[in-house]
């Protein structure tokens, strides 16, 4: 007990140190030097996606252009007079086609609107649930939340409509592939798809796709469980933060380590008529199983849950979602220390997303730092303390969604690719 207390005091002072040293006069974080300002020396714009009520934008953890999906959910939208839900739904089973190992019919999702009257967050990715449909289940409580008059089985045979013949196998697809090349070859099913000759699809080339409409029409309905709760904070007498975590176990440094490195989930997202949907499909797949005439994987787990932050001020809400690392909810709750809250425009927000991260794990005691994007002054400052420190390129994938009165953007990460409609 004494060397846990010992041991989580250091914790705290260190976390006081860092905290004290990367943040500057309460507003937004400073660099230490103006020549060390370089690690920022790139093009922040494409990390900003201005938002637009009239406009429909797209995003998916991608390195691929998903430019033709736009193109026709747009024209779908206009003749089927599909609301945002709508979209969002058809977005959610087209993650499928992109990211067949994190997203399949029994995948979990995590699902943020991010309204600033009303925000709202619920999470179907929770243990109790053993339904290999979930998230077609869960596609459709959204549908009967928000009382679309559109079925699941409408919205399938819609994207059926307008998917294309294949799609292109990304970077990230392609390495999972590449990974997994022999599991894959033992299932005749898979490899009719993944396989061309004795290889396994590269970047660029084509996967082919399949009809949608069967598995959903052939799956049974299954009410599941689902969890809306949200921890509230006050940051400040005007601030307050409302996470599917508690903020105060990181300031009593406690860590909720994953024991996976948090890879195995999905973000992407939808703004379509004054409405911005976030969500995070994530599922551990089963290497070799596939739903019937389909390359989608099944589930062996559902994955790990992924943190999840509204904070509202007098003039400004914010809605975050982290969906990558050991530790999710620590990145959110730094920048929160970071003061993100007192940030007053997109490129203050900006400057904190784009910030080093840093992230606490435990057995053994370390820490582990995006020195790539310090100053020389910080990293040394953190080597002179006598905590384990290790380095990393990138920690973490956060997405923001910033708004200020009338003005909304939506902030990507830059630390994993994506797709994103508003660059093109």
């Amino acid at each position: 007990m004494m060397d846990f207390t010992i041991s989580m005091i250091k914790k705290v002072t260190l976390l006081s140190i860092l905290l004290s040293l990367l943040t500057s006069c309460g507003v937004f974080i400073k660099l230490d030097q103006p020549d060390e300002e370089i690690v920022f020396k790139k093009d922040l714009t494409k990390l900003i996606c201005p938002i637009k009520k009239d406009e429909l934008i797209l995003t998916t953890a991608s390195s691929a252009n998903q430019g033709l999906f736009k193109d026709r959910l747009e024209i779908a939208a206009k003749k089927h007079n599909l609301k945002a839900i709508d979209i969002f739904v058809m977005w959610a089973i087209i993650q499928i086609y992109i990211r067949p190992n994190k997203v399949s019919p029994g995948s979990s999702l995590q699902f943020v609107d991010t309204d600033k009257t009303s925000p709202f967050y619920i999470n179907y990715n929770l243990k109790i649930n053993k339904d290999p449909n979930l998230l077609f289940n869960s596609l459709k409580d959204l549908l009967k939340r928000y009382r679309s008059k559109r079925s699941l089985q409408y919205l399938s045979r819609i994207v059926d409509d307008i998917l294309p013949y294949q799609t292109s196998v990304d970077h990230e697809l392609s390495l999972f592939l590449s990974e997994n090349r022999a599991p894959l070859s033992k299932n005749s099913s898979l490899e009719k798809f993944y396989f061309k000759g004795d290889q396994v699809l590269r970047t660029g080339e084509g996967l082919r796709t399949f009809k949608i409409w069967p598995l959903v029409s052939q799956a049974a309905y299954k009410k599941n469980s689902a969890n809306t709760h949200l921890f509230s904070y006050q940051i400040d007498k005007d601030k307050v933060a409302n996470c599917n975590f508690d903020m105060r176990i990181y300031q009593n440094a406690v860590y909720l380590i994953n024991q996976t490195e948090g890879v195995n989930s999905h973000p992407f997202s939808i703004s379509y008529k004054g409405s911005t949907f976030l969500g995070i499909s994530a599922q551990v797949p089963d290497i070799q199983k596939n739903y019937h005439n389909s390359y989608s994987f099944t589930p062996s787990e559902l994955g790990e849950q992924n943190a999840v932050c509204f904070i509202k001020t007098k003039n400004s809400n914010f809605s975050l979602i982290s969906t990558k690392g050991r530790d999710s909810g620590q990145h959110l709750f730094n920048m929160i220390e970071y003061n993100l809250a007192h940030a007053s425009s997109v490129d203050e927000v900006l400057t904190i997303l784009e910030f080093p991260r840093y992230l606490f794990l435990l057995n053994p005691e370390r820490m582990i730092y995006e020195s790539d994007r310090s100053s020389e002054a910080q990293t040394q400052t953190f080597l002179n303390t006598s905590f384990p420190i290790y380095h990393k390129s990138n920690l973490g994938n956060v997405w923001i969604h910033y708004q200020k009165h009338n003005q909304k953007t939506l902030l990507i990460d830059d630390r994993i690719p994506s797709y994103r409609s508003c660059l093109l």
